[in-house]
């Protein structure tokens, strides 16, 4: 299985608490359907890393990561990768039939097919951590949206990337991706002796005085304070 149910759950919103019986039971058959039926694609490249006073560069591109999160995430590091994944058009289609079926079908396929998605991203993710070198290490998956990160920053990347031609993303004006079960991410590479501080895979001391603490990605995906509560 591809998807995380704990995953799928969260989205959910019960948090650490397990479904009950019957909403796993449709998790389950859901998401089999999902990963039956939509097929998971990326791409990614790696670029140097230029700082200025005002933006984080891509050279070669005219990418610019702005804002003080990204920057704080990538302070460490001199090269990245840019990743594009998606689950395709048919993950939209059977969350379409469940709504028609009812109310909580959807919902319960809309949050297992963003798990879906998640867990496509992760292979992706592996995949990039078989190009590193054996004293290299990522930093967490940041998307353009979160934090202080510009939402259009999904336009230079996905130009980039040629995601449309290669896997099928699309943007529209508004800046919302089709299909919609579709991830950009940015990922920095650390070297050596520049590893996460303290296992915070933003590489951040403390989550306490971080803008993103309530709804953190590196939270979720575990750090040291976590593993100690």
């Amino acid at each position: 299985m591809i998807a995380d149910l704990k995953e799928a759950a969260r989205y959910l919103g019960y948090g650490a608490n397990p479904p009950d019986d019957k909403t796993m039971g449709e998790m389950l058959e859901i998401i089999k359907e999902l990963e039956e039926s939509a097929k998971g694609k990326w791409t990614y490249g790696s670029y140097d890393l230029e700082f200025s006073e005002d933006c984080i560069r891509l050279a070669g591109t005219g990418i610019e990561l702005t804002g003080r999160n990204i920057r704080r995430i990538l302070s460490n590091a001199k090269t990245a990768y840019i990743m594009a994944c998606t689950i395709g058009p048919q993950a939209e289609r059977i969350i379409q039939l469940k709504k028609l079926q009812s109310a909580t079908a959807g919902m319960i396929a809309d949050a297992c097919a963003s798990a879906l998605v998640e867990g496509y991203a992760d292979l992706c993710q592996k995949e990039i951590e078989g190009n590193l070198k054996p004293n290299q290490t990522l930093t967490f998956r940041f998307a353009p949206g979160y934090g202080d990160l510009p939402l259009d920053t999904n336009k230079m990347i996905l130009e980039e990337l040629k995601a449309e031609k290669r896997i099928g993303i699309h943007l529209t004006e508004t800046m919302l991706m089709t299909p919609r079960k579709s991830i950009v991410a940015i990922l920095g590479i650390l070297d050596g002796e520049t590893e996460k501080r303290n296992d915070h895979f933003c590489g951040n001391e403390s989550c306490d005085d971080c803008s993103l603490k309530d709804d953190c990605t590196s939270r979720r995906q575990g750090s040291a304070t976590d593993e100690q509560t």
